[in-house]
């Protein structure tokens, strides 16, 4: 259940909220119940074990089953149940009082109007009997003969109630015109990154076509121009068809860009690619330059390192020690000498070492069982 606490950040807000509460609303009953039971009152210490265990039930009912009004009403019983119940055999001696003037607050945002002025009549009504009760079999609580402070205490349960309603419908009012503004920003940004892959797109098409008026050591260096381009109009595709515009899918990001170089390259061999990675989501700026630099490592694969017409190509993904490892290996024929190999003037090896450098990172190769090349680079952006 612990899972449930952890990336809150791809859950809506009223849903982060109720894990909150939860929490708050666990470790404050554990705190209770520790002090409870040291001081050997055992029938609180038990009402809160009570808490503890069915608001753990109610995570674990929220994570499971992501529904918020069950949930809410889970945590608003049980909370309610422990609170009056330590009232009552407490004698209205407890600071429990001041939470059930608070509680109804809590219905306000996870419940309609309707069923949190039920609730919170509901709230009165059960505070009254309680206090009745109170009258009837424990005469000598001066509270329960006290008429100005239970005036006072009904009156200022009241005030809090109509103070919060209006702070509710205040904030209620701001939070959807904040959600309509970002809404607005998300449909623009979607456009944005939806006319950059068309123009990117375009310009690839238009090297294309140049590059059939071309032969020979020209004509490869413009399609290699074209799929540098194309991996990054793959980024701003991926942006534009998600919701999140700040991180891309690693795998899926590189299994497609796998395909297209693939499709140049290599589609009359059997050459397979396995992609593995630690990470789910890379930012938006860190996937062009992988995208550019993976793009390198297929094409001087696909071109060079697979004489018969079968091979296997593997791209990993791992985090260390506070930075990122990417590797990338192939069962080709290798390179001879490949310490020297990240020294040549080509165009391609100038982006993997240019693109390193954008990352803070270094580039170092190996030749085993074919090629290897190992990028280490810095873990600054804090995502899984």
């Amino acid at each position: 259940m612990l899972l449930a606490f952890i990336n809150l950040k791809q859950r809506d807000t009223k849903t982060v909220l109720l894990y909150r509460f939860h929490l708050v609303a666990i470790v404050i009953n554990l705190v209770a119940l520790l002090i409870d039971g040291y001081l050997q009152r055992y029938s609180n210490a038990l009402i809160e074990g009570f808490v503890v265990v069915s608001l753990l039930a109610s995570v674990w009912y929220l994570y499971r089953f992501d529904h918020i009004k069950v949930s809410a009403y889970l945590f608003i019983v049980s909370i309610s149940t422990a609170l009056f119940t330590l009232i009552y055999l407490n004698h209205f001696a407890t600071m429990s009082v001041v939470f059930i003037l608070l509680l109804p607050l809590t219905t306000l945002i996870f419940l309609s109007l309707k069923e949190s002025l039920f609730l919170t009549l509901f709230y009165f009504i059960l505070s009254a009997s309680l206090l009745y009760l109170e009258y009837l079999y424990n005469p000598s609580n001066p509270l329960a003969h006290n008429f100005q402070a239970l005036f006072n205490l009904a009156y200022t349960a009241v005030i809090i109630y109509v103070f919060g309603l209006l702070y509710h419908f205040s904030m209620l009012h701001t939070f959807q015109e904040l959600d309509a503004s970002n809404q607005q920003k998300a449909l623009l940004l979607r456009e944005v990154h939806h006319r950059v892959k068309n123009n990117l797109n375009m310009i690839s098409s238009i090297i294309g076509l140049h590059s059939h008026t071309l032969e020979g050591k020209e004509q490869e260096e413009m399609i290699k121009t074209q799929n540098r381009i194309a991996s990054i109009a793959i980024v701003h595709e991926m942006l534009y068809r998600h919701d999140n515009f700040a991180q891309i899918n690693f795998k899926r990001y590189m299994k497609q860009l796998s395909t297209l170089i693939l499709s140049t390259y290599a589609s009359e061999k059997e050459i397979t690619i396995t992609i593995e990675s630690e990470i789910e989501y890379m930012p938006l700026e860190m996937m062009v330059q992988l995208g550019i630099m993976v793009n390198e490592f297929l094409t001087n694969s696909l071109k060079y390192a697979f004489s018969k017409h079968s091979g296997h190509i593997h791209l990993s993904l791992f985090r260390r020690e506070g930075s990122y490892l990417l590797v990338y290996e192939d069962n080709g024929k290798g390179h001879e000498a490949p310490e020297t190999l990240l020294q040549h003037k080509s165009l391609g090896i100038k982006l993997i070492n240019l693109t390193a450098k954008q990352l803070k990172g270094t580039v170092s190769t190996s030749s085993e069982n074919g090629l290897k090349f190992e990028v280490r680079f810095k873990d600054e952006s804090h995502y899984c």
